[in-house]
């Protein structure tokens, strides 16, 4: 279990990082405002077992349920950072926590990690800071506002990450990198 200061020390990272890169790019153009309203929730899954980390996720719906002013939560799995492939059980089982459940109609999830990468881009890429974070998580997002903020965007934003990532240096990449870590 990690101790009470390294959960502070993980959250604030990972804000650093939501608030860096997620906002500060532009990265995800629905994410300004819930954050600005304290509508986004940043919680630590501190589970030693997959069992013990679904009973977290599903804890975590609930809670979304219950609380409608929750936008959106992002469950950091610190303990999973160091290989990506660790991570990939644990998003495909919370896919199939929320199809068992029927909840597709409700929540929508995405995982970010450290070392991913898009499918044929460079690892190295400044394009893959639409899936990196400092620590692998689980976005969980409510459907109904995903799909009509979705609605009212008036332009793809992959293309737009695209376009703005692509001339982004190595030296920009790290410098970003560094500020998000520190």
């Amino acid at each position: 279990m990690l101790s009470e200061e390294k959960i502070v020390e993980v959250v604030e990272t990972s804000r650093k990082w939501l608030e860096t890169a997620i906002i500060g790019l532009n990265l995800c153009p629905f994410a300004k405002t819930p954050y600005q309203k304290g509508e986004v929730r940043l919680t630590v899954a501190d589970a030693e077992t997959m069992r013990g980390f679904l009973e977290l996720f599903a804890g975590e719906l609930e809670m979304m349920d219950e609380n409608p002013k929750i936008e959106t939560t992002l469950m950091i799995l610190p303990a999973l950072g160091n290989i990506s492939e660790h991570f990939q059980p644990y998003f495909q089982f919370c896919e199939e926590t929320i199809i068992l459940n029927n909840w597709e109609k409700k929540y929508q999830i995405v995982s970010f990690h450290p070392f991913a990468h898009l499918v044929g881009v460079p690892a190295d890429s400044p394009k893959n800071l639409t899936v990196m974070a400092p620590y692998p998580m689980v976005h969980i997002l409510r459907v109904n506002s995903v799909e009509s903020l979705g609605q009212s965007l008036k332009k793809d934003v992959q293309t737009e990450n695209d376009k703005r990532l692509q001339n982004m240096s190595q030296a920009e990449l790290q410098t970003l990198w560094a500020k998000i870590m520190e």
